[in-house]
């Protein structure tokens, strides 16, 4: 089973997201500060993070360039989310490695196809 870490403080946007993700068959870890969740990673190596554009705990580039910089490991494909478009922050967090910047609400159907995308689910 594909391994997902999802960051968000909001723990009803956590609950409806790890929904969707583990109606895709995604087993997903969720963590709210985003310190613990670069730690979680050094530690656990999941494919796919989804992290809050919004409530994160630090610019979404910067923890996007944290994921990507594990050593000797292979860095997650990492998507942000958000509610509300802003040009810079999705420029920024593609220009450090974030393979998409996606716009909540989230429905099944285009989580899949960005998923299927990125390569993480078949």
């Amino acid at each position: 089973m594909t391994r997902c870490l999802l960051i968000d403080e909001d723990s009803a946007q956590q609950k409806r997201l790890q929904h969707l993700l583990a109606g895709l068959g995604l087993d997903t870890t969720l963590i709210a500060a985003s310190d613990e969740a670069v730690s979680y990673c050094n530690d656990n190596s999941p494919e796919v993070v989804m992290v809050s554009a919004e409530k994160a705990g630090m610019e979404p580039h910067d923890i996007v360039k944290r994921l990507r910089r594990n050593p000797g490991r292979r860095p997650p494909v990492i998507f942000l989310y958000a509610a509300t478009p802003d040009t810079e922050l999705i420029g920024q967090s593609i220009l450090e490695g974030a393979a998409d910047v996606l716009m909540l609400p989230l429905d099944r159907d285009i989580l899949q196809f960005k998923l299927r995308q990125a390569g993480v689910i078949a």
